[in-house]
C-alpha cells in the first residue's frame, strides 16, 4: 500500500445487557493506531470468571497496539509471523514486569502468588489486525471473531468455555495463536470483535456507517446492548424483547483505500 492511501479506524466497547443487570464492570477493551501507510486494531476480552480481568483487558489492548505500532512504523510487514511473535513476547514481558511490581517483595513472588495475580487480573483474549505494505493480517489468541474484506470467521467456542489466554505463557502453558494473511487489495476492511459481538454476528456492524462519525460505533453497540420495549395500546401491555448483546462487546474497524505499492 502506498503512503498516500487513506486509512480509517474506529473502536468501541460496551457493557453487555447481562452485566448491566448484575452491576458488573465491562470486561472488554479496544484500541486503534494509524500511521504512515499502516494501521492496526485490537480487541481484548477479560475472563468472565476472574474478579478483575477488565484491568488486564484494558492494559493488554494498549500494550498490544503500542507494540504493533512500533514495529509497523519501523517498516515491519503485517504478514510477518516474526512480527507477531515479537509483539507477543514484548507484551508477555511487560505483563510479567507488572506482576512483579504488584507483588512487591521477593517473598511474595512465589509461584502460587504469581499465578493468583495472573488469573485475577491478566486472563484476556486478543484479536488484532493490521495492514502495512501489500498485505493485511489478523492475529488472534482466544475466542472472538474477525472479518477481512467481509469474509467472517468465528474463533471458538472452546471446550468448557476456556479459551487460550496470553498469560498462560507465564504459567508454562503457551497456547497456539491464529494468523491469517491476505493481500492488501486497493480497498479493504478488517473488523475484529470479542466473542459477545461474534455471537450476535459481525454483519450487525455496518462498517461505513460506523466510520462516518467518531461515536457511531459505540452508539451501534449501545443499541445492541439495550432491551427493546413496545407498547401494545389495544392490549394495554408492554412487550419487552431482550437485548441482542447480552455479553460485553468490543469492536475495532480498520479500513483502507489506495493503490497497492
Amino acid at each position: 500500500m502506498d503512503t498516500n492511501s487513506q486509512i480509517r479506524a474506529a473502536a468501541a466497547a460496551v457493557i453487555g445487557s447481562r452485566h448491566l443487570k448484575a452491576a458488573r464492570n465491562g470486561q472488554d477493551a479496544a484500541a486503534v493506531w494509524i500511521g504512515d501507510g499502516a494501521g492496526a486494531v485490537v480487541v481484548c476480552d477479560g475472563c468472565g470468571s476472574s474478579g478483575s480481568s477488565e484491568v488486564g483487558a484494558r492494559i493488554g489492548a494498549r500494550l498490544v497496539i503500542a507494540a504493533l505500532s512500533r514495529r509497523l512504523s519501523a517498516g515491519g510487514s503485517a504478514s510477518d509471523a516474526a512480527l507477531w511473535a515479537g509483539v507477543r513476547d514484548e507484551v508477555v514481558f511487560q505483563i510479567n514486569e507488572l506482576v512483579n511490581t504488584m507483588l512487591g517483595t521477593a517473598v511474595a513472588q512465589e509461584c502460587f502468588a504469581r499465578e493468583t495475580v495472573l488469573r485475577e487480573y491478566f486472563l484476556f483474549t486478543i484479536v488484532a489486525g493490521a495492514v502495512a505494505g501489500n498485505e493485511a493480517a489478523v492475529w488472534a489468541l482466544g475466542d472472538g471473531g474477525f472479518a477481512i474484506n467481509g469474509r467472517a470467521r468465528e474463533l471458538g467456542p472452546f471446550e468448557d468455555n476456556q479459551p487460550p489466554y496470553l498469560a498462560y505463557d507465564l504459567l508454562g502453558m503457551p497456547q497456539t495463536a491464529v494468523l491469517e494473511v491476505v493481500p492488501a487489495i486497493a480497498a479493504g476492511t478488517i473488523v475484529v470483535a470479542t466473542d459477545g459481538i461474534a455471537e450476535v454476528g459481525l454483519d450487525a456492524i455496518a462498517v461505513e456507517r460506523c466510520l462516518a462519525h467518531p461515536d457511531a460505533l459505540r452508539r451501534r453497540l449501545a443499541v445492541l446492548a439495550r432491551a427493546e420495549e413496545k407498547i401494545e395500546w389495544d392490549a394495554r401491555r408492554v412487550v419487552r424483547a431482550p437485548a441482542a448483546l447480552q455479553d460485553d462487546g468490543a469492536v475495532a474497524i480498520l479500513a483502507w483505500r489506495g493503490s497497492p505499492s
